[in-house]
């Protein structure tokens, strides 16, 4: 277990040089280290860890779900109104009958996604196993904050007209695209600071050498939240800053229903309620086009990506196109004469093509299994609470900003946000806990 939490700190703390690398470079490093965590983890764990994880159950559908539309996608399929219509055409142009139809216009590519799943589920696994024990646990979300942080900072400089010459540009994206990083930088700080405060809280005899560990928490803390606002501020991401604003709100809740001694079940419905109406008043204002039009929501100014994303979107089947094919739709949709590729306006209109609509009220209904399981985890809790409401604020922030940019296709954001997930599920069950 300790190569495995070792390795897990390690990645964490290069992360934030992803940013000048090569995306493809990332994937394969957590490929490589995803096996050997998992392999780790698995020789190490005890009989109680695995205990512990098997009450994780309940999430076995929503981790097989994507297996199994993806590999759905790939087969070749004898129906041919489940398929793309790009295969008879490409068997009329080849003059091959039997060229087998699929759902994937390139099985390539979702193949490929699919060993990406494979490598980010297992860091899932990794973390809920690393992260039962409480000192971990704590490491690995100082460890986290410090490097989403990092690159809130990087971020920021970015914007600043004389930092920014000095950051080299090679393997760097649009800074938008680490958005979602600046989110769980945000509300990770907010956690660390609620760490220092229940510690402090639980420590005996709270004189001046005692609080100072209290005043260190505090410190960082703020000034990590006061970085990523200004990074939200110097990114323009106003929508992304609101979302985070509820994830505090998220997260104040669940200690005031701890403090108050609610039950974790009607606290858990009550909040989801309130941040259903809270998000659905927070898009509704923010466009005016209708609440179903997913590029309503979107804050693009590619032109460009937003034309070739609402005529994809248009013909796209409810089997969608293949997970990670949206580049190959885009070469078909887009304008003669545009020599680049584009890119996706959002996240949940590359789902929406990419998977299909048929799968998109599934992966919606198994994030809200997520999110209730980590916020009634949360409330009933007892010291620990903090990180499984840090995971409950980020996955209702992040699911939210999917509709807003694509920084949730960034490698390095998956990376954290699987980090992030694991260490909440690892924390919303255990002896203190009502569930």
């Amino acid at each position: 277990m300790s190569i495995a939490f070792s390795l897990l700190i390690a990645l964490l703390v290069a992360t934030p040089a992803a940013t000048f690398l090569s995306y493809i470079f990332v994937q394969h490093a957590l490929y490589m280290l995803a096996a050997i965590m998992l392999a780790s983890v698995a020789i190490a764990a005890s009989p109680a860890d695995i205990t512990a994880a098997a009450t994780l159950r309940r999430f076995a559908w929503a981790a097989l779900f994507p297996i199994a539309w993806m590999m759905l996608q790939i087969v070749p399929l004898p129906i041919a109104s489940l398929t793309s219509p790009i295969w008879p055409t490409a068997a009329v142009a080849f003059n091959d009958p039997s060229l087998p139809s699929r759902i994937s216009i390139d099985p390539g590519s979702t193949l490929r996604s699919l060993t990406w799943y494979l490598a980010v589920l297992s860091l899932i696994i990794s973390t809920i196993l690393i992260a039962r024990d409480r000192k971990r646990a704590e490491i690995l979300l100082l460890t986290l904050t410090g490097a989403a942080t990092f690159i809130a900072l990087e971020n920021l400089a970015g914007q600043i007209e004389f930092l920014a010459t000095a950051v080299p540009p090679i393997g760097r994206s649009n800074s938008h695209s680490f958005a979602v990083v600046v989110v769980i930088a945000a509300l990770g700080n907010g956690a660390t600071i609620a760490m220092a405060v229940e510690r402090h809280s639980n420590r005996a005899g709270a004189g001046l050498a005692s609080s100072t560990p209290l005043l260190v928490g505090m410190g960082f803390g703020i000034a990590g939240i006061v970085v990523s606002l200004a990074s939200f501020a110097a990114l323009g991401e106003r929508m992304l800053l609101a979302l985070t604003g509820l994830g505090f709100a998220i997260m104040l809740f669940v200690a005031i229903a701890r403090r108050l001694g609610f039950r974790p079940w009607p606290s858990a419905i009550l909040a989801a309620v309130l941040i259903a109406m809270a998000v659905v008043a927070t898009l509704s204002l923010a466009q005016s086009t209708p609440f179903l039009d997913l590029l309503g929501f979107v804050r693009s100014e590619d032109q460009a990506s937003l034309d070739v994303a609402r005529r994809a979107m248009s013909d796209s089947s409810w089997t969608g196109s293949g997970v990670g094919t949206f580049a190959w739709v885009a070469r078909v949709y887009q304008d003669y004469g545009v020599g680049r590729g584009l890119a996706a306006p959002s996240t949940a209109v590359l789902v929406a093509i990419e998977w299909g609509r048929a799968a998109m009220p599934i992966l919606a209904a198994f994030t809200l299994q997520l999110f209730l399981f980590a916020l009634r985890g949360a409330v009933g809790r007892g010291r620990d609470s903090f990180f499984a409401s840090a995971t409950a604020a980020t996955v209702v922030v992040a699911v939210c900003g999917s509709f807003v940019d694509a920084s949730m296709l960034n490698p390095t954001a998956q990376i954290m946000l699987a980090v992030m997930v694991g260490l909440g599920l690892a924390q919303s069950t255990g002896r203190t806990s009502l569930i």
